[in-house]
């Protein structure tokens, strides 16, 4: 099933390796051009505000995928920034990390889901496969066009 509208995947990762590895677990799911790539949390933001407002240039995206451990501004305090935006607060936030160690604030702060990033490149397009049909072609989104 496809969504009604464009289905786009902000992803902030610091990683260039890590970065090129997502965009071939989209591809590999059939998310040809869903994924748009910044890495850190302040090109995060500064994404998100190009998506609201009269001169808007971004799609505003249908879920965001935060790295915890990056440079400037890290995951948990974009997550805090986001939800603290009410024309962004709606957006699904996913924290896709390699450790545990912040479930609970992650959960606490906001986020709708926590993600450990697996180690295999198979395990990690299945868990962007799992991404996709969970949050594009399962759930009902809420009406993010401001």
């Amino acid at each position: 099933m496809l969504p009604n509208r464009p289905f786009t995947i902000l992803v902030a990762e610091d990683d260039e390796e890590d970065r090129l590895l997502l965009d071939e677990a989209l591809m590999q799911n059939g998310l040809f051009d869903c994924g748009r790539f910044v890495e850190d949390g302040d090109q995060v933001m500064d994404y998100l505000l190009n998506c609201i407002g009269p001169d808007a240039v971004n799609p505003l995206p249908s879920l965001i995928i935060l790295d915890i451990n990056m440079p400037l501004r890290n995951g948990l305090e974009t997550l805090q920034a986001i939800r603290s935006n009410s024309q962004l607060k709606n957006i699904p936030v996913l924290i896709m990390t390699s450790s545990r160690q912040e479930v609970e604030k992650a959960y606490r702060m906001g986020a709708n889901s926590y993600l450990v990033k697996p180690i295999l490149f198979d395990d990690l397009i299945q868990m962007m496969g799992d991404v996709a049909t969970y949050w594009r072609d399962t759930v009902n989104l809420p009406n993010t066009e401001y």
